[in-house]
């Protein structure tokens, strides 16, 4: 959702349409071999619904992206999460070149930040932490709940220990709890959202390959599928996201 909303925010005139496999989520905790499994069936369902980009907002997805495209080739163009773009930004702010990734298990076990890190600058340390537990809490809303803050720092202190000076923010269930993290890291240490830039690399990658919509004047639609119960996300969705989201079908993405 906060992907969905840098899009909107910088293209409102496109259509998107949304699909959570809320099933089966978080991702984080899954093996690899699943992962690419569910990633397949998504990207099937969501290539027959004739998108012309497919954006991949989970970072643990993300960082297997390369494994997935092997298992067929393509001709809608997919974007990762995880790209050279939040990358070159937490360098860019960088001063002692100490940079944390915050992200699922599963994603820094991936090590795509650390390539992508390398082919910049391979001498920067990377200090990376898991963030599985915070996930399924604020999926569910509760962002202002004292364990969202005690877990929060908990996580950060291994970091803060490490002297970080720019946090990746690197699964896209932080952005929701960004005053949280500021507020406990202070206002030394640069948050990167991997949202923003991924947003902005989408809506080039549509203008270079003429997939833009050329009508500007009227807003997009949004459509929004789910894997789990759609109640229950439209429940969540509305505590995080205001009233982006009226109403979701809930569909069974292996059967597409």
């Amino acid at each position: 959702m906060t992907l969905l909303r840098e899009l909107d925010n910088l293209m409102p005139y496109e259509n998107f349409i949304y699909l959570a496999d809320t099933a089966r989520m978080p991702y984080g905790t899954k093996s690899e071999e699943d992962i690419i499994h569910y990633s397949e069936e998504l990207i099937r369902f969501l290539a027959g619904m004739n998108c012309k980009m497919i954006v991949i907002a989970c970072n643990t997805v993300s960082g297997l992206l390369p494994e997935i495209e092997r298992g067929g080739r393509r001709k809608i163009p997919v974007i990762g999460i995880i790209n050279y773009g939040c990358v070159a930004a937490a360098l860019y702010v960088t001063y002692n070149f100490r940079i944390g990734i915050w992200a699922t298990l599963r994603t820094i076990d991936s090590q795509v930040y650390r390539r992508f890190m390398d082919n910049f600058d391979p001498t920067v340390k990377v200090v990376t932490e898991p963030c599985t537990d915070l996930i399924p809490i604020i999926e569910s809303g509760k962002i202002g709940s004292p364990t969202v803050r005690k877990l929060t720092e908990q996580c950060l202190a291994p970091m803060l220990a490490e002297e970080v000076d720019t946090l990746i923010l690197g699964c896209t269930h932080l952005p929701f709890i960004k005053t949280i993290i500021q507020d406990i890291v202070s206002p030394a240490v640069t948050l990167i959202d991997p949202a923003r830039r991924t947003a902005v690399l989408c809506m080039k990658e549509l203008m270079d390959n003429k997939l833009n919509k050329s009508n500007h004047s009227e807003a997009g639609t949004k459509k929004f599928f789910v894997t789990g119960k759609a109640e229950s996300f439209v429940a969540a969705t509305r505590l995080l996201m205001g009233g982006m989201v009226e109403s979701a079908e809930s569909v069974d993405v292996s059967k597409k």
